[in-house]
């Protein structure tokens, strides 16, 4: 199982970064290999979404997950359901350090049933990564500026 932990700080206000990443309706408009979000379900908490992502040589695949979120806390989780994966847990919290400054705490543990996507995901991931951090920060920039 492949997991990560990154941790950049933001010049935006952290209650402001987390409503932009738990909207997660928009990610088609920002994210390149996310093309649809539908939402199957939405509580207090929680909201069931199904992503159908497409990136690179990998076949269009639909992920269906639980997003759960705690706005006190500044934190949002999600648990994944069903689609290509065996496994996929990812962690958001986001710590003010003053107004407008904010560490933005990512953790992801996964792992493809498919042995060669996973292998390929392993090669490729920190670009994804990156560019999943870059998106965030451009959205956030269109936002909030």
């Amino acid at each position: 199982m492949k997991e990560s932990n990154k941790s950049i700080e933001f010049n935006y206000n952290a209650k402001e970064l987390f409503d932009i990443v738990l909207d997660i309706e928009k990610y088609p408009d920002y994210i390149p290999w996310c093309k649809k979000i539908n939402i199957l379900k939405k509580n207090k908490n929680s909201i069931k979404a199904n992503m159908i992502v497409n990136y690179k040589l990998l076949p269009t695949q639909q992920f269906i997950s639980i997003v759960t979120y705690d706005v006190k806390n500044l934190l949002i989780k999600t648990q994944y359901i069903e689609g290509p994966l065996k496994n996929l847990d990812t962690i958001w919290k986001f710590v003010k350090i003053e107004k407008n400054k904010t560490i933005v705490n990512f953790n992801i543990k996964f792992e493809f049933k498919n042995f060669f996507h996973q292998k390929i995901s392993e090669v490729f991931y920190s670009l994804v990564e990156n560019k999943m951090m870059e998106s965030f920060e451009k959205r956030a920039k269109k936002i909030l500026n």
